[in-house]
Order: structure tokens, then C-alpha cells, then sequence
């Protein structure tokens, strides 16, 4: 069969800022303080929506790389390299970083440094983890950004079994099911692993959408869409869920056509955000053990505490370039080497690309 390639970098690009979001939230906290960024300050008080940016981005790209997969039937074969490809992209990286921070909460330790936060280093927390169930029990994992990475562990349990209903609804239902998701996301505001997997939902609703209607003509408003959340947030002084889905996942079917002269998909387009989209997994689970050791101890260096805003700054450097030789050194090996022993088959009849995002099915 004809390989067909479809390359949307705009994709990454979007995945960059919103790792840069998540960063941008975690880092305007050093201790005791809360700094603030003037007119973008809306950006770092609710930067942690970018998470909400993940889920529904993956659920369009496990659609668009996946879903002819599953379309007609869940075969055997498509599952298990479903399966590995899944597991060689999120867990080493996952584990690496678990053990990485029972290694600092063993030094802090031995240092007589209680940390403040224990519960995430318990055995049942350690174990919960290794099986990425962590956050469907509630519990802290030692490693407290990997909550994600449970859900979405959960999402790619369901994806299988749902994307060949999804991709076969009439033409207007995918926006009727992003538009039901919206209203089910803002009822689930406080369950993290219901309202994220419906995120997902949403996010191969819009990609369902996609293939029926043609966006060129609104495509200009991605960039609205996207920051309307944090702007609709910032002025009612709390995250508005609802909205905040809806939002993303009209924003992400606004992005799907290939970039051209829009504003805002030629910016996430763009090599430095697609860079950051192909190191975001990296950037991700990397910054808060980095953060620990910047805002517990490099704070209190005098010229630090004196200018704060240039600690931040040299605390996301150290993230950004962490995250780069994480990804080169053992991130994207990890992910082939795994691929290349447990994948089933040899003779890819499609490749789809979405900036980082590859995939070969069968």
C-alpha cells in the first residue's frame, strides 16, 4: 500500500507552549513568594491548564496516527504494537524520573532534611506508580507531575475500544460530543482522571470533526481560542473548566489543517516551538526535581534571593537544557530501542507524522 505522510508541526509547536505553560506556573512560586509578570501574569497563575492542552492534543493525534488502526476492528497485531509504541513513549522516562526522586528524598534524607511533602514516598506510592494507577487511587506519586502520565496511561486504555465509534458518527455529531464533553468536563472540575480522559475524548471528537469540516475560513482564530481560557480565568479569579476544554479542542481543530498564513499556527509552527514540542515529555517530568533543587537551596544564594525574577529564569534554562539531553541521550533511544524489540511486523504500509509524533502502523 501507498505511504502517505501528513506532517503538521503546528502540533508540536502547541505541545512546546504548553510544557512551557506548566513550567512557567510551577516556577512563579519560589519559597515564600509568589512573583508576578504584569500583563502576562494570567499565563503563569493558570500555566497549569497546559496539561489540559496534552490531553486533548493526544487524543487528535492518537486519532490521526492511529485510527485506521482500529476503524475496522481491534486486531491483535494492531493492538500490541499500539501497546508498545504507547509504553516505550511515556515510560522510561517515567521510571528514570521516579527513581530519580526517591534518589533526592534518600540524599535529602541523610542530609536531615525533611521534605514537606512525604506522602508520595511511601511504598504503596512507589509501587502505584511503577503500574502508572498512581492518581486513579488519589495517591501522590514520588514524582508528583506523573499524575498525568496515569491518566494518561487510562486514555490509552480506552482508545482502542472508542476511536472506531468516534471516527463513524454523522458529519456535526463530533461537535455535539466535544460540546456534551465541555459541559461533562466543567460537572467533573474536581476528578482529575474523569474530566482528563473526557479531554481525550474531546480531542479525537475533534479530530473526527476535522475530516468533515473545513476550517480555513476560522483558522485565523486559534490563537484566540487558545489564550481565552486563561484571560476567562484571570478576570473570574478561578479556572473555568468547561470553557477551558472547549477552548483547546476548538483551538486544536482550528490548527488541523497544515500551517499556511495564519498567525498563530506559523508560530507553532515555528523550529524553536517545535523544538520545545519534541523536548516538552522531557520538560515536563524533569522540572520538578530540578525546581526542588533551585527553590530550595539555590534560592537562599544571596544574589538570588536579591533578584528572584533572574532565579526563575536560570531554573528554566536548567530545565530547557536538562530536558535537551534527556531527549537525545536517552528519551528518543529509549523509545526506538523499545519499539524495535517488541514491535510485531517489519513492513509499515502507512506513516503519519505530526511534528514529534510518529508512528507506524500495519
Amino acid at each position: 500500500m501507498e505511504r502517505q505522510t501528513v506532517d503538521l508541526p503546528q502540533f508540536s509547536g502547541l505541545r512546546g507552549i504548553a510544557a512551557l505553560l506548566v513550567l512557567f506556573f510551577h516556577l512563579r512560586t519560589p519559597q515564600g513568594l509568589e512573583l508576578h509578570f504584569g500583563v502576562v501574569d494570567a499565563f503563569s497563575k493558570f500555566g497549569f491548564l497546559g496539561v489540559d492542552v496534552f490531553f486533548v492534543l493526544s487524543g487528535f493525534i492518537l486519532c490521526h496516527v492511529y485510527g485506521t488502526s482500529f476503524s475496522g476492528g481491534i486486531e491483535r497485531k494492531n493492538l500490541r504494537n499500539f501497546g508498545v509504541a504507547r509504553f516505550a513513549r511515556i515510560y522510561p522516562l517515567h521510571l528514570v524520573t521516579t527513581l530519580m526522586m526517591l534518589g533526592a528524598y534518600w540524599a535529602a534524607m541523610r542530609a536531615g532534611v525533611t521534605p514537606t511533602e512525604t506522602s508520595g514516598y511511601s511504598w504503596e506510592s512507589f509501587l502505584l506508580s511503577l503500574l502508572l494507577v498512581h492518581e486513579w487511587f488519589g495517591v501522590v506519586a514520588p514524582n508528583p507531575g506523573s499524575w498525568s502520565i496515569s491518566v494518561e496511561f487510562a486514555s490509552y486504555l480506552i482508545f482502542p475500544f472508542i476511536v472506531g465509534y468516534v471516527l463513524r458518527v454523522p458529519r456535526l455529531w463530533p461537535l455535539a460530543l466535544i460540546a456534551v464533553g465541555a459541559i461533562a468536563v466543567d460537572t467533573l472540575e474536581g476528578t482529575r482522571v474523569l474530566r482528563s480522559v473526557t479531554e481525550f475524548v474531546m480531542g479525537c471528537s475533534a479530530y473526527a470533526a476535522a475530516r468533515h469540516i473545513d476550517t480555513r475560513r476560522v483558522s485565523m482564530f486559534a490563537g484566540l481560542t487558545f489564550i481565552l481560557p486563561f484571560i476567562a480565568a484571570d478576570i473570574a479569579g478561578h479556572e473555568l473548566a468547561g470553557l477551558t476544554a472547549l477552548s483547546f479542542a476548538v483551538t486544536v481543530l482550528l490548527l488541523s489543517r497544515p500551517a499556511s498564513w495564519e498567525p498563530f499556527a506559523r508560530l507553532c509552527a515555528s523550529r524553536p516551538l517545535v523544538f520545545l514540542g519534541d523536548i516538552s515529555y522531557s520538560v515536563y517530568l524533569l522540572q520538578w526535581f530540578i525546581w526542588i533543587g533551585w527553590k530550595h537551596e539555590l534560592a537562599r544564594l544571596p544574589f538570588f534571593a536579591a533578584h528572584p525574577y533572574l532565579m526563575i529564569l536560570g531554573a528554566a534554562m536548567s530545565v530547557v537544557l536538562c530536558a535537551t539531553a534527556s531527549y537525545f541521550i536517552f528519551e528518543h533511544w529509549a523509545r526506538r530501542r523499545l519499539r524495535g524489540l517488541l514491535m510485531v511486523g517489519k513492513t509499515p504500509v502507512r506513516i503519519v507524522t505530526i511534528g514529534a509524533e510518529s508512528a507506524k502502523t500495519e
